[in-house]
């Protein structure tokens, strides 16, 4: 009868297990090693009182025998009483010196606790029992990891694989190795193993997610954290990747489904409500949208970023943003985020004594408020540029990040090309590049002939290159417009048709083809053929693939877009490389692709430039997009510089301006 009890237990038959135990013990209760089997089957079946009993009544029976003692001290240890378990493993190995699993259970509790030298001196005496047996080796892996020695630990967990391929904690302690180490496909491919051996392991499920993730594989990501929630329901977490990675795959509904699961359980979840509101804006649910973040400010009015949350959900709302911007002050008096916004505000509106008030109230509470620092310095800018530059020059000190000390070196390089010291603004800005900062990756371009065939049923696609910026055409536009502008994919990667921010390569499922155009238009209730939509990016792929929409590019001279988007950014929030003939050869490979088109379909182009006359411009605008209002002239300030001004810089860029100049005679600028 035993022999059935041992066997029941091996293959996961808990029920038949507990009842043939019961049965040996009621004809056996001095057996001492049935009683631990009714002891294993009770702790299996999670009846803890029995598998008690059972265990005392074991050692009871036979105070020889060690297995029986560190099975009581296991059913101490699982119950959370880490002094009873201890007691019990000493006393184990009291009984037999040579009981390996009570030495690796010291070595683990002493890592819990974070004392190295005890966990150390046990790993010890395992290894004098057996130095090589595949848990030992996990051990040894853990104590040289506590050690700081990562190599060392790697080491140990592969060795301890090798040993036993069917040990799920030496294929987790290694997964989790190579997540240490960042080495992510080898972290997929041992948590994988672990989790075939221990499906249920909530630790490598998390881990597996994040592996996936950081290898841009959202749907093996999403699959992992769909098994951890199984088990999990309520991880936040878990949950909150699962939105993000829904959004990769361009799984809209479901991922805001996620996320408002999340909002109904903490409304005032700072990042979740970031996620939540322009999903929800772009299913037309703004009053959803206005009144979840009105319920978290409600729930946290001291939370910085839920009051830049609102404000961004005010401007889609055209709400005035004084309003907005006088409450937050009136709620959050001490907020010197709500300061920089007013001063910002009011040096937009034109009102710079009152920016620099302002700023002026923030400085007083941090000297160091870049921001503030920043209004003032471009107060200054245009009547005192050796004062701008020494504001400038005292910047880069306080510049806490690399985007800050872009924009440090960024306006250094301005005020001294105000000051007509050319060469140094341009090794002010060659040094600023090298600065890292936080923006989106550029795409790779892809040629035409990578594209599948298809149509797209009309519509318009809207473009300019880095550098001319449309931050105020866009506004102008969406008021004539209205929803058939869209803007969604401006510092956002939320369409999921394959032409935003990034780009996957040609034949990814995800890369973006006609169909997918017209689905995620559709999506939001739109008709493709009217659509007028604002791609980030352009190259032969784009072109080809949407071969039957019309494309209206904004453009300026190449040259002084690249300078432009050098110094002052992009609409797109590309970054702008760290060696500026990479950035140069970008650029140029988009304007060769709408150079090309262009010349091979010049009734499906309507080409802007924005650096010429500005009522021109406006008018081909309005034409192009049949607008029923007259736009105002076209400001020069998409570009920030005056047009020609690459002029100043023809030796400091001359590579680059050699590579740009020829795709800028083809779009009928001068070679020079």
């Amino acid at each position: 009868m035993l022999a059935q009890i041992t066997e029941a237990l091996r293959r996961g038959d808990t029920a038949a297990a507990l009842a043939a135990a019961r049965s040996a013990v009621a004809a056996e209760p001095e057996n001492a090693h049935a009683q631990h089997l009714l002891g294993l089957s009770a702790q299996r079946a999670g009846d803890v009182g029995t598998a008690r009993a059972a265990f005392e009544r074991a050692v009871e029976l036979a105070p020889d025998r060690a297995p029986y003692q560190f099975s009581l001290a296991s059913l101490a240890l699982s119950e959370g009483d880490v002094a009873a378990a201890t007691q019990g493993l000493k006393q184990t190995l009291a009984t037999d010196p040579n009981q390996l699993p009570a030495y690796l259970t010291l070595v683990h509790l002493a890592l819990a606790k974070g004392d190295r030298d005890e966990a150390a001196r046990n790993l010890r005496l395992a290894q004098r029992v057996d130095a090589e047996h595949p848990q030992v080796l996990v051990a040894e892996g853990y104590v040289a990891q506590a050690g700081g020695d990562a190599e060392r630990a790697l080491k140990c967990f592969t060795a301890a694989v090798q040993a036993n391929p069917q040990l799920a904690g030496a294929q987790h302690a290694l997964g989790m190795a190579y997540v240490g180490r960042g080495l992510w496909p080898f972290a997929e491919q041992a948590l994988n193993n672990a989790l075939a051996l221990e499906p249920n392991n909530p630790g490598g499920l998390r881990a597996l997610a994040e592996a996936c993730r950081r290898q841009d594989k959202p749907a093996e990501a999403v699959a992992a954290l769909d098994r951890l929630l199984a088990l999990r329901p309520d991880d936040v977490f878990a949950r909150a990747m699962r939105a993000d990675q829904r959004q990769a795959l361009g799984q809209e509904d479901e991922a805001l489904a996620d996320l408002l699961a999340l909002l109904d359980a903490h409304p005032a979840q700072t990042r979740v409500v970031e996620s939540a509101l322009p999903l929800l804006v772009q299913r037309h649910r703004g009053e959803e949208a206005l009144a979840r973040i009105e319920t978290a400010l409600a729930l946290a009015p001291g939370n910085d970023r839920l009051w830049i949350a609102r404000l961004w959900l005010s401007g889609l709302l055209q709400e005035d943003p004084l309003v907005l911007l006088q409450r937050w002050h009136g709620t959050v008096p001490g907020s010197l985020a709500c300061l920089e916004f007013l001063a910002e505000y009011h040096e937009a509106a034109g009102d710079t004594a009152q920016a620099v008030a302002y700023a002026d109230q923030a400085l007083a509470r941090d000297p160091n408020r870049f921001a503030s620092r920043l209004v003032k310095l471009r107060a200054d800018f245009r009547a005192d540029p050796a004062a701008a530059l020494a504001q400038a020059q005292a910047l880069a000190p306080i510049a806490r990040s690399g985007q800050e000390q872009r924009t440090a070196y960024a306006w250094q390089g301005l005020a001294l090309d105000q000051l007509g010291r050319h060469d140094e603004a341009a090794a002010c800005w060659r040094e600023m590049a090298r600065r890292v900062a936080s923006a989106h990756p550029l795409p790779q371009p892809q040629p035409a002939d990578a594209a599948p065939e298809g149509e797209t049923g009309g519509g318009t696609l809207l473009w300019s290159p880095t550098g001319v910026r449309l931050d105020n055409l866009l506004p102008a536009l969406q008021r004539q417009l209205g929803p058939r502008l869209l803007l969604d994919r401006i510092g956002q990667m939320v369409r999921g048709d394959g032409f935003g921010l990034a780009r996957r390569a040609p034949g990814h499922p995800a890369s973006g083809n006609a169909g997918s155009w017209r689905a995620g238009i559709q999506a939001r209730g739109l008709d493709p053929a009217t659509a007028v939509d604002w791609l980030p990016q352009i190259d032969g792929y784009t072109l080809a693939a949407l071969r039957g929409a019309h494309l209206l590019a904004v453009v300026a001279d190449p040259r002084d877009a690249f300078l432009s988007w050098m110094v002052q950014g992009s609409t797109q929030d590309y970054i702008f490389a760290a060696e500026p003939e990479r950035a140069a050869e970008w650029l140029a490979l988009g304007l060769e692709a709408l150079a090309a088109h262009r010349e091979a379909n010049p009734g499906q182009v309507s080409l802007v430039r924005i650096d010429g006359d500005a009522g021109v411009a406006a008018a081909a605008l309005e034409q192009a997009l049949g607008l029923g209002e007259p736009l105002a002239a076209v400001s020069h300030g998409a570009l920030g510089f005056a047009p020609g001004h690459w002029r100043q810089y023809r030796q400091a860029f001359a590579g680059e301006f050699a590579r740009l100049s020829p795709v800028a005679v083809r779009l009928g600028y001068p070679a020079d």
